[in-house]
């Protein structure tokens, strides 16, 4: 998510409904339990139909898994009296060198009915602790993905642009969900520990743009997008800008934008390979685009010259725009506002209820190349949702001691590796 575009001007005052994401409570997903849960290793596919059943990110996914090299994926599920399973969930680990003990990471996840976990956490929990240290987890990190606040696009876009990034969360929230303090409070009082602060970027982006899908037409979401969108959209138009999507041939062009944008903005851009075992692993996740799990390069071009390209990934109910590049060459065209509108158009088509632009850096100042990305998103018709973020429990201090000192040696090596200039990649995904 790096590609820089200048900063939408003149917007018009346009305010939506709460925008839904899929891992995030919804109102009537509450599931009938019966009797204590459990939670056991379970099948890929059985995670992919569970995680689509209750909306689960597509970070939980076994593609996802497979996409993250160094880490043992296990597939776990939730399951209750009766045997029925209600829930499901990724975890990653990590593990010490020469040594059984690992860190354990439920990325985004696990996909369960949130709105009833928020109410009572700790049946939920509970048993993912206790698989936790049955496996020798010195630690345990999870994304909780449930929504906290929501700010409509228009103040946040003036309130960053006159006094700086993460202004705006001094502001009134258009949805501030009580079932979310209620979450917090209880992981304050069982040591769930949070990960990072404003101002910091730690994990997962806590601070999302997402446009809400449900029921709008092609034409309802054009006009929620601003004037200076629209005007760009209608210069592609009529620059002959056309999009088109590819598979994992198109990383070259791809990576080459990217990187371009990389020296243009100058952010240090991750390499290759990592792309290509992203875009194969989803790739191979099943065959022909309607299936529920995908990624995509879309790649704007006039006459064949791609401007713009970027990785999507579609899962369930959820279209997610991860990286982008662009060229200087013929700006003027406005591809990526182009392949952005063909994205948002193609998510609705395909039943999404949600285009999320992921999230943003939020330990970059208002004058950061990367402050023009955010309000680019929000220009387009995002809202930014908060969530309540990622939390660790750390189970065994001794060796979460261990792994944070040789953690800390090994990011303070590879920074002297780095150049001076370079800053680290907008999200850690």
């Amino acid at each position: 998510m790096t590609e820089q575009t200048p900063a939408p001007v003149s917007p018009d005052a346009t305010v939506s409904p709460a925008p839904p994401v899929s891992h995030a409570p919804t109102a009537g997903s509450a599931v009938p339990v019966s009797g204590p849960l459990t939670v056991r290793e379970i099948s890929a596919e059985e995670a992919v139909e569970t995680l689509l059943e209750v909306g689960g990110s597509f970070l939980q996914t076994p593609a996802w898994g497979r996409a993250k090299a160094g880490w043992r994926r296990t597939h776990l599920g939730w399951f209750d009296a009766s045997g029925r399973r209600v829930g499901a969930g990724l975890v990653l680990s990590r593990t010490i060198p020469r040594l059984s003990r690992s860190y354990a990471y439920l990325p985004e996840g696990p996909g369960l009915p949130w709105d009833v976990v928020a109410t009572d956490p700790a049946p939920w929990l509970d048993p993912l602790v206790a698989w936790a240290r049955a496996n020798k987890a010195f630690a345990l990190r999870l994304g909780y993905p449930v929504v906290s606040r929501i700010w409509d696009r228009e103040p946040v876009k003036k309130q960053v642009v006159d006094n700086g990034l993460l202004s705006f969360t001094s502001l009134p929230a258009a949805v501030d969900n009580p079932a979310a303090r209620s979450l917090e409070a209880w992981l304050d009082r069982n040591d769930w520990l949070p990960l990072g602060a404003d101002g910091v970027a730690v994990g997962q982006p806590r601070l999302l743009c997402v446009v809400d899908l449900r029921g709008r037409t092609d034409a309802e979401l054009l006009k929620g997008m601003n004037q200076q969108w629209r005007r760009n959209v209608k210069k592609a138009e009529k620059a002959g800008v056309q999009v088109r999507t590819v598979g994992p041939e198109g990383l070259d062009t791809f990576h080459a934008l990217y990187v371009e944008s990389a020296q243009r903005d100058h952010f240090l851009p991750r390499p290759k390979s990592y792309f290509d075992v992203m875009a194969r692993s989803f790739a191979s996740e099943g065959d022909g685009d309607d299936r529920a799990v995908s990624a995509r390069f879309y790649e704007a071009h006039v006459d064949g010259d791609v401007l713009a390209s970027a990785l999507m990934i579609r899962f369930g109910r959820t279209f997610s725009y991860l990286y982008g590049g662009s060229t200087e060459r013929n700006r003027d065209a406005r591809a990526s506002n182009a392949l952005q509108w063909r994205a948002m158009r193609d998510a609705a088509a395909a039943g999404c209820e949600a285009y999320d632009f992921r999230g943003f850096n939020t330990s970059l100042g208002a004058t950061s190349p990367l402050t023009g990305l955010l309000l680019f998103k929000l220009g387009a018709g995002a809202d930014v949702v908060e969530m309540v973020g990622e939390r660790e429990l750390v189970i065994s201090r001794f060796w979460h001691f261990a792994f944070a000192r040789a953690m800390a040696t090994r990011i303070a090596i590879n920074k002297r590796r780095k150049a001076a200039r370079a800053t680290p990649d907008a999200a850690d995904i």
